[in-house]
C-alpha cells in the first residue's frame, strides 16, 4: 500500500473514534493526536500517530516518551489510574528486532499509569497485522480503500474538517454551560449587601448586637413571635468588615460561577431560597444572633454541585476538585470554630442543591422529579421551622442574654436589661449575671442590693476581679470602709496591673486617714 493509503486511513481512524466512538479530543499537531475515553474506569486514552520508524529503537525511544506523556496527562485529568494505547500507523515494521516492545509499559510507584502498543503495517484491513492492541476487542475499523490519489487527499480534508467541527461543536457545547447568564444579580446583591453595612454602621454600628436586631437580624425570641421577615432580612448583614468582605468575595466569585451558569431568574431563586433554609436552619439550631449572606453563599455550592451530579464528567473536568476541596476546608472549618453558624451553612448547601434540582440546568428538560425536588425542599424548610419551636434550648442562650444586657446598660436601657438579667438566674447561677445585676442596681443607686450581687458574684468565681472591685465601691457608697479596702485589695492580688484599682485604694487609705 502506498503512504498516502497509510495517511487516509490514519485520518479515518481518527475520525472513526471522535466523531463515531464519541472520544474527546485532547491534543492534535500534524500526524498525531491523543484521545480520552471519557466513559471508561480506568480512565482510557488513546495516542494514535502516523509515522514511520525504521528500527526498534526509535519506537522504542518514542513509546518511553509516550508513557511519561500519559503519567503527566493522569495528573492533569486527576485521575488515580489511567490505562492507554499507542496506535501506529506505518507503512512496514522496523527492520530489526522490536518485539520485546509487545508487552505493556507502567510508570508510577503503583503502576497508576500503563501504556501498550498497537502496530498497524501494510495490509490495514487484515486482522493479522494488528499486533498487541486493544483495538482486538473493538473490532479493527474496516474502511473503504481508495486507489485514487486525488479522491483520496479529497476525502483526507473532509475528515480533517468533520473531526474538527466535530471537536469545536463539543467545545462550544460545554462552554455554553458557563456562559448562559450574566452576573447582573450578583452585582445587585453586592451593591445592596454594602448599602446596608453602611447604614447600619452609622446607626450604631455592625458589631453591636442590639443594632443588629434592630435592622433585621435572626433573633429567635423575635422569630417566635412572629418575625419570620429575619429569614430574609438577616441575609443582608454582616457583622463587622472582615465577614463583609469575605462573604462579598465568596459570592462575587461563587454567585457570578451560578448565575453565569443558570441565568439570572433560576440564579435569584437559588440564592434566596438556600438563605431562607439557611436562616431557618439556624434559628433551629443556634441560639445566637445571626446575620450574614453565608447561608445563600453555600447554597451556590449546592447549586455547583448539582450541576456535578448532572454533568460528572464535565464538573471533574473543569472546576470539580477545586469545588469539593473549598466546601471541605469550609466546613471543617466551621465546625472547628464554635463562633461559626454551621446550621446556616448546612441548611443553605441542602438548600441551594434542592432549589437547583427544582430549577433545573437552562438546557434540562422538565421531569417528574422537579416536583419530588420542590415538595422536598418544602418539607425541609417546614421541618426546620418547627424545630426552631420545639428545641427550646435554641430559644435564647445564657450568654447572649447577658450581651444584650450589657448593651442594654451601655446604653442607660437599665430597666430592659433586667427582664433578660433574671431570665439567666431562673436558669442558672451566674457570676456574670449576678455582676450585671449589681451593675444595673449601683447604677441606680441601690448599693445595698448592689453590693449583695457582687457579693454573691465572687462567691460563685473567686478569681472575678471586676465582681470585686465594684463590691469594695459598694462597701464605699454604704459607709463600710474597712470592708471596701479589704475588696479592693483582693482586686489588686487577682490583678496587679489595673491601675484604677491602685488609685481607688490609695484614695481609700487617704481618707481614713
Amino acid at each position: 500500500m502506498t503512504v498516502w493509503q497509510h495517511d487516509l486511513y490514519y485520518w479515518q481512524l481518527v475520525h472513526h473514534y471522535v466523531k463515531e466512538k464519541g472520544f474527546r479530543l485532547l491534543y492534535q499537531k500534524n500526524k498525531e493526536v491523543w484521545l480520552e475515553d471519557e466513559h471508561s474506569k480506568p480512565k482510557r486514552i488513546i495516542r494514535i500517530k502516523r509515522v514511520d520508524y525504521d528500527w526498534g529503537n526509535q519506537l522504542k525511544k518514542d513509546l518511553l516518551e509516550t508513557v511519561k506523556r500519559a503519567d503527566l496527562l493522569r495528573r492533569q485529568l486527576k485521575q488515580k489510574k489511567i490505562e492507554g494505547d499507542t496506535i501506529y500507523v506505518m507503512m512496514y515494521p522496523p527492520v530489526d528486532s522490536w518485539e520485546e516492545l509487545m508487552r505493556p509499559f507502567y510508570l508510577g510507584k503503583k503502576q497508576q499509569t500503563m501504556m501498550k502498543m498497537t502496530l498497524i503495517p501494510s495490509g490495514l484491513t487484515e486482522r493479522e497485522h494488528v499486533i498487541n492492541g486493544v483495538l482486538a476487542k473493538d473490532q479493527i475499523p474496516s474502511f473503504p480503500i481508495y486507489e485514487d490519489v486525488d479522491m483520496a487527499e479529497v476525502i483526507i480534508g473532509r475528515l480533517k474538517r468533520e473531526v474538527r467541527q466535530y471537536t469545536k461543536k463539543k467545545e462550544e457545547e460545554e462552554r455554553s454551560y458557563f456562559l448562559y447568564g450574566k452576573p447582573i444579580a450578583t452585582y445587585v446583591l453586592l451593591a445592596l449587601i454594602a448599602v446596608m453595612f453602611y447604614i447600619v454602621e452609622q446607626n450604631g454600628g455592625s458589631t453591636h448586637v442590639l443594632t443588629l436586631i434592630e435592622f433585621g437580624a435572626k433573633y429567635n425570641p423575635a422569630i417566635i413571635n412572629g418575625e419570620w421577615w429575619r429569614f430574609f432580612s438577616s441575609m443582608f448583614l454582616h457583622i463587622g468588615f472582615i465577614h463583609l468582605f469575605m462573604n462579598s468575595l465568596a459570592l462575587l466569585f461563587l454567585g457570578g460561577a451560578v448565575e453565569r451558569m443558570y441565568g439570572t431568574s433560576r440564579f435569584v431563586l437559588i440564592y434566596f431560597v438556600a438563605g431562607v433554609i439557611g436562616s431557618i436552619a439556624s434559628f433551629a439550631f443556634n441560639a445566637q444572633v445571626a446575620a450574614g449572606a453565608s447561608g445563600a453563599i453555600f447554597g451556590c455550592f449546592g447549586a455547583l454541585l448539582y450541576f456535578g451530579i448532572s454533568h460528572p464528567k464535565l464538573f471533574f473536568r473543569t472546576m470539580g476538585t477545586n469545588v469539593l476541596v473549598i466546601l471541605a476546608i469550609n466546613l471543617v472549618f466551621g465546625f472547628m470554630m464554635p463562633m461559626i453558624d454551621n446550621g446556616a451553612h448546612i441548611g443553605g448547601l441542602v438548600g441551594g442543591f434542592l432549589a437547583a434540582a427544582v430549577v433545573q440546568l437552562p438546557k434540562q428538560k422538565a421531569r417528574m422529579r422537579q416536583l419530588l425536588f420542590l415538595v422536598g425542599t418544602v418539607i425541609l424548610a417546614v421541618s426546620l421551622y418547627g424545630l426552631g419551636f420545639v428545641n427550646e434550648d435554641k430559644q435564647m442562650s445564657s450568654l447572649l442574654s447577658l450581651q444584650l444586657a450589657q448593651e442594654y446598660m451601655q446604653e442607660g436601657r437599665l430597666y430592659e436589661a433586667y427582664p433578660l438579667i433574671y431570665e439567666v438566674l431562673e436558669e442558672e447561677e451566674s457570676a456574670e449575671a449576678y455582676f450585671l445585676l449589681g451593675y444595673a442596681d449601683y447604677a441606680l443607686e441601690d448599693f445595698r442590693e448592689a453590693k449583695n450581687s457582687f457579693m454573691r458574684a465572687v462567691e460563685l468565681q473567686p478569681s472575678f476581679h471586676q465582681a470585686h472591685y465594684n463590691l469594695a465601691l459598694s462597701h464605699y457608697r454604704l459607709g463600710d470602709r474597712e470592708e471596701a479596702i479589704a475588696a479592693v485589695e483582693q482586686a489588686i492580688a487577682l490583678e496587679p496591673n489595673e491601675e484604677s484599682y491602685q488609685t481607688f485604694l490609695t484614695e481609700l487609705k487617704s481618707n481614713s486617714n
